[in-house]
């Protein structure tokens, strides 16, 4: 009878898997996953980003797993405010946290930017997505710039003013300026040199702020191009022959961002380069301190060129700086912040037999390329939104 019984205890232990080949081994750990999230700045002091970590199942342990940033385009303390060791616990039978990351909020125009919230050191769970990416996602309009630097004295011994642009907006002037819009095709795809921007009139490339007109290259797509910018031109509206021309701006920076001010006959006799052009200011902006000036001329199909060149002190995006010309008869000088820094004289010119051309009326051209021949492409280093903003444009006679 004991032996039966002894029998039937064991039977009835293995039956019930306490032991016999039984498992007590615990189940799979459930796993834990961050989510990408994505929310508007927005304009207060400011703004809560919540980002959500899920359990995979419920857990009748306490799980826990620690948080933290790491900067991609954003930067911490600058745009948002980073957490440091920082712990996350899901009570038993929870299986959805929030993190909740405070963004430093501000009216400034900027591009999207983005910061990783990364998992570590889980217990009593696994890591399955421990990676998120939180975009902070532009919605203002302001850009942040002061008004210092160099101002042009407002008026010359032996000249009068005959002409400003102020900028001060809302518009631009229609009576003196007009866009030029597309990417040049079919005549000059490109410009001539290869450009890789679409020109528009969108107000998100040329806009007013603060008494100052700002051309804004952006890197959207648009119209087959993966960037835009503007281009206004005063052709037929207001032409110029002879004077001093005073140009006041803060140039933007980057590998392949090409600033312009420059003028071209308004009734031209010949074709390019033989009507002539004259380039009061470029900049290439992996050279930030260099400003150009050049006559484009002679009998084609190249030009001939005769230029000059000043590097300031410091980047030319730092501040503004005047760009100016004095023009007469068969001679320009080019002048930074008032300092001459080169003289062409047609006496000077090999001309290859053409006419000297920069004795006729010309008009302005203001315009922000992205790419071409000169400044090369744009690289990983280059930020967008890039803006050129111009504070006056003075003519005296």
């Amino acid at each position: 009878m004991k032996h039966i019984l002894l029998a039937l205890i064991v039977l009835t232990s293995i039956a019930c898997g306490k032991g016999g080949g039984g498992d007590d081994t615990p189940g799979p750990r459930p796993s834990l996953s961050i989510e990408n999230f994505n929310l508007f700045e927005g304009t207060g002091t400011t703004t809560a980003f919540n980002v959500i970590v899920r359990l995979s199942v419920t857990s009748s342990e306490t799980v826990t797993v620690n948080y933290s940033t790491a900067d991609v385009t954003a930067k911490a303390t600058e745009d948002y405010t980073a957490p440091s060791n920082q712990t996350l616990t899901f009570a038993p039978n929870e299986t959805r946290k929030t993190i909740t990351i405070s963004i430093l909020a501000d009216d400034l125009r900027e591009s999207d930017e983005e910061f990783k919230v990364i998992l570590s050191n889980p217990v009593n769970a696994t890591i399955s997505a421990g990676t998120a990416v939180v975009a902070i996602r532009n919605d203002d309009t302001r850009i942040g710039f002061t008004n210092t630097g160099y101002d042009a004295p407002t008026s010359y011994a032996g000249y009068t003013r005959v002409w400003t642009d102020d900028f001060n907006g809302p518009v631009l002037d229609p009576t003196s300026w007009a866009h030029q819009n597309g990417d040049g095709c079919p005549n000059i795809c490109g410009w001539g040199n290869n450009e890789l921007e679409w020109y528009t009139n969108r107000a998100e490339n040329l806009f007013f702020q603060d008494g100052c007109m700002i051309i804004a290259a952006l890197n959207d797509g648009y119209g087959g191009k993966a960037y835009t910018s503007s281009k206004i031109l005063s052709q037929n509206l207001k032409s110029f022959k002879f004077g001093r021309i005073d140009f006041r701006a803060r140039l933007p920076i980057g590998k392949g961002i090409w600033p312009a001010f420059w003028m071209l006959p308004n009734s031209p006799s010949f074709g390019w380069p033989k009507s002539g052009e004259i380039d009061i200011m470029e900049n290439i902006g992996h050279l930030p301190k260099v400003t150009y000036g050049t006559l484009h001329y002679g009998p084609g199909p190249g030009s001939t060129q005769s230029n000059g060149s000043r590097t300031n002190s410091t980047n030319l995006s730092d501040e503004f700086h005047v760009y100016s010309i004095e023009w007469k008869e068969d001679q320009i000088k080019w002048f930074l912040d008032g300092q001459e820094f080169y003289t062409a004289n047609k006496s000077d010119m090999n001309l290859g037999g053409t006419e000297y051309p920069f004795n006729s009326e010309f008009f302005f051209i203001i315009n922000l390329a992205v790419g071409g021949n000169w400044p090369g492409s744009p690289d990983a280093s280059t930020v967008f939104p890039q803006f050129y903003i111009i504070d006056y444009l003075r003519v005296y006679q």
